[in-house]
């Protein structure tokens, strides 16, 4: 019994396998099935925002005229900016100027109460041998409450020169700012001008390393902006910049 009981559990797993084999095969055997594309219409969803927008025939799109100036250009050749260069460097000048006569005025103030500590101190030096106790222990007393005051003044000197340094340094920044805005302001208003009479829609600044790689020469007014530039600021120029 025993023996035929094994029998039947080996013909158990062989038949197992052949249909686990049968099954497999006929599964790589069996033909793909080929779907076939079907051209259905595509619906198009409107866009949220576009059943808002109050559309006519103004906003089709146009063509646009575009033209640049080459920045270097204007650095270079443009007299106004040249002026404008000389009134910032002049003024840095005079700002230093005012930060270097007040430090020498603190040095002085300074010098002269350290020359008055070290008279004092030759005085009491020499004055030693004959004093009291009491006289001793006075002058000592002036002497250290003088040599506290020098200190407090040279901490308090650089503190005011510091600040003093910062309000020249301000000012010379404000100065600076609002003569490269009105500059450029000037400039922009030229263009503006410029695109209304010869009909551009744009006109755009170039300049090496800017957010423009590459610009078509054929666009480049420059030389004409640099020239109309010129010859209105000259005719127009104050006597005397200040």
């Amino acid at each position: 019994m025993k023996q035929v009981g094994t029998i039947l559990n080996v013909v158990l797993i062989i038949a197992v396998a052949v249909l686990f084999y049968l099954h497999f095969s006929s599964e790589k055997s069996a033909p793909a099935t080929v779907l076939s594309e079907v051209n259905e219409p595509v619906v198009m969803m409107e866009d949220s925002l576009a059943k808002f927008m109050s559309l006519d025939s103004n906003i089709a799109a146009k063509p646009i005229k575009i033209a640049y100036v080459n920045n270097d250009s204007l650095n270079k050749n443009l007299i106004m900016l040249r002026d404008v260069e000389d009134r910032i460097a002049k003024k840095e000048k005079e700002l230093q100027g005012n930060i270097e006569a007040k430090k020498r005025s603190y040095e002085r103030n300074y010098k002269n109460m350290i020359s008055d500590f070290e008279s004092k101190k030759n005085q009491y030096t020499i004055k030693a041998p004959t004093l009291t106790d009491k006289q001793l222990e006075t002058e000592q007393a002036k002497l250290m409450e003088l040599q506290n005051e020098i200190m407090q003044m040279e901490q308090s000197l650089q503190q005011k020169m510091y600040q003093f340094s910062q309000e020249q340094e301000q000012e010379y920044m404000i100065m600076k700012s609002e003569e490269m805005e009105n500059y450029y302001l000037k400039v922009q208003s030229f263009c503006q001008s410029f695109a209304k009479t010869l009909g551009f829609d744009f006109i755009l600044i170039y300049q090496s390393g800017g957010s423009i790689l590459y610009s078509n020469p054929n666009y480049d007014i420059s030389n004409y902006v640099v020239d109309a530039i010129n010859k209105e600021y000259s005719q127009n120029k104050p006597t005397a910049t200040k």
